[in-house]
């Protein structure tokens, strides 16, 4: 009684207490203005990163997205944070199963669970795409979706897209129409990029009737083909030849309703270009315009090349002077196009008022540009302007550019050009030779009969490693030439170089020897000479090549 008399005083004091306690509690339960800036630092830090990642992984660098996610997890202690979100994880196992790295990927999935960081469907997305794409492990592609709900997930469009396309890539169509069916009792309805992987499936094995009656299907599901889809379908009759279904198609899309899109026009243009009917594809090619389709570099590469089959190169010029009109700039590699068509007509004047068009343009001409001039020059016995244009010229030249005058050089008799020029790649220009380099110049080499000089430059191939297609032409003009000493010193690098003798070399060797006259009986005793130099006392002809 005396508390219930006394508690109308008490009552303000009580309310002020408590309301201290709770503003204690509070406080202390949230996080102080310094505490709350390291969680901005971080936040901005994270998300930084991760936009990092993702650059590097589209580059397909995931030793560095390794990396730089390994230094995110270090700073997390300093910013109060637990480990990083799940979205750096996703962006990190997503670059380690696009790079093939199974192993790596499933330790990060686990480092993740151990870390408390909770998955979401794109986790287990990544872990469908890994075993269902990369390396076709279907049972795990499976665990992985049946696992899901474990950790609270519910499989989506996304996971069984994702199967499916893993599936019809393998050719497992009827499977993938097993997990159709899977997903639909799961109460998830498939979408257009679900069924255009079974519909891919099909043009890959050439059932494209098959593939059009799945289009039917889909309008009857109440989900119809969008244009990627068609796409698809008209590369199929492309393939095949048949450009009149393809006419059908276009049709069809158009009424319809998805838009044809530049792919769409291109893959028609570059199927009817290649099977001859260049000016149906050029007809393309407004048509596409008239549309409203911008040309993309692919389709201007193909209607330029159309003009030049028909040497209708009035016309190449006109298209390029409408760069402009056509919302497109004309880049080197159009010019390329032209120029190298120009080239194997031996049109070289055409090629430098194609030259200097460009350059007045802006257009920075590459390498290539300058290799299709030099070889049109060289064609057209220009080889003193080629040369002048290299070496007095600053030309940008690479292997390429340098095996064009060497063989070039042979071609007119300037060997001790061609010679020079050997050398000066190699220790002036800092250029290596490849096997083009070396084929041209053992052949040249022995042309002039300095079969010392064809062996030891042979021998300096080896360096990179021991090719056929350039040691059975030099064992044929030895043996001509029956430089029977050179062939065993031949030999002897091949095996002194740590390359292992098969069969194959054996049985080119002596056939080149009976072939320019060995098996006569008076040079039977050369024959048996020489296998016996090659070989070796007691040795045998190894079964395989070890390769270096």
């Amino acid at each position: 009684m005396s508390f219930l008399r006394l508690l109308p005083q008490r009552l303000p004091r009580l309310i002020r207490q408590v309301e201290q306690d709770v503003e204690t509690v509070i406080h202390v339960l949230q996080p102080g203005p310094q505490q709350q800036q390291l969680a901005r630092q971080w936040l901005d830090l994270e998300r930084d990163c991760n936009v990092t990642m993702k650059a590097l992984a589209r580059a397909g660098d995931a030793a560095q997205v390794a990396d730089l996610f390994a230094e995110l997890a270090l700073s997390a202690p300093a910013a109060d944070a637990a480990a990083p979100s799940i979205l750096s994880y996703n962006t990190l196992l997503n670059a380690l199963v696009e790079a093939g790295l199974a192993a790596e990927a499933r330790g990060v999935f686990d480092g993740m669970l151990a870390a408390g960081v909770a998955p979401t469907a794109s986790t287990f997305n990544i872990l469908v795409k890994l075993y269902a794409w990369r390396t076709a492990e279907f049972h795990h592609a499976y665990d992985e979706i049946h696992g899901m709900r474990g950790h609270g997930v519910v499989p989506d469009v996304g996971t069984f897209s994702t199967l499916v396309t893993g599936l019809c890539r393998a050719g497992r169509l009827d499977e993938a129409w097993g997990v159709l069916d899977w997903m639909m009792q799961e109460g998830c309805l498939p979408m257009v990029h679900t069924y255009t992987p079974i519909l891919h499936g099909y043009c890959r094995q050439g059932r494209i009737e098959e593939a059009r009656k799945l289009m039917d299907f889909m309008e009857g599901a109440g989900c119809p083909p969008n244009i990627v889809t068609y796409n698809v379908l008209i590369k199929a009759l492309c393939d095949d030849g048949r450009f009149d279904d393809v006419k059908e198609v276009l049709a069809e899309i158009k009424t319809k309703g998805p838009k044809p899109s530049a792919v769409t026009y291109n893959t028609y243009m570059d199927a009817l270009s290649k099977a001859g009917m260049a000016e149906k594809a050029v007809e393309l090619f407004e048509d596409m315009r008239c549309e409203g389709l911008k040309p993309t570099g692919f389709t201007l590469s193909i209607a330029l090349n159309c003009f030049c089959v028909h040497s209708k190169f009035s016309e190449v010029i006109r298209l390029l002077e409408r760069s402009t009109e056509l919302s497109w700039c004309a880049a080197v590699v159009a010019y390329n196009t032209v120029m190298s068509r120009l080239c194997d007509m031996e049109r070289w004047l055409a090629i430098l008022e194609l030259l200097a068009d460009m350059i007045k343009k802006g257009i920075i001409p590459n390498t290539r540009t300058f290799n299709i001039l030099i070889q049109s020059l060289c064609i057209r016995a220009k080889l003193s302007i080629a040369i002048n244009l290299v070496f007095n010229h600053g030309i940008p030249a690479n292997v390429v550019t340098y095996n064009t005058l060497i063989h070039w050089s042979y071609y007119h008799g300037r060997a001790s050009d061609a010679d020079s020029m050997f050398e000066y790649m190699k220790k002036v220009a800092n250029v290596a030779p490849d096997e083009v380099t070396y084929t041209i110049m053992v052949d040249g080499l022995c042309r002039q009969g300095k079969f010392d000089e064809a062996t030891d430059c042979f021998k300096e191939s080896l360096k990179d490693r021991l090719s056929k297609d350039l040691l059975t032409p030099l064992i044929n003009r030895l043996g001509r030439k029956e430089r029977i000493r050179n062939i065993v010193a031949v030999f002897r690098e091949i095996e002194r170089q740590g390359f292992v003798r098969n069969h194959m070399i054996f049985e080119d060797t002596v056939r080149s020897f009976c072939t320019v006259g060995f098996r006569q009986h008076t040079k039977i005793f050369n024959l048996e000479f020489l296998l016996e130099g090659i070989l070796g006392p007691g040795k045998e002809v190894y079964p395989a090549h070890n390769g270096r």
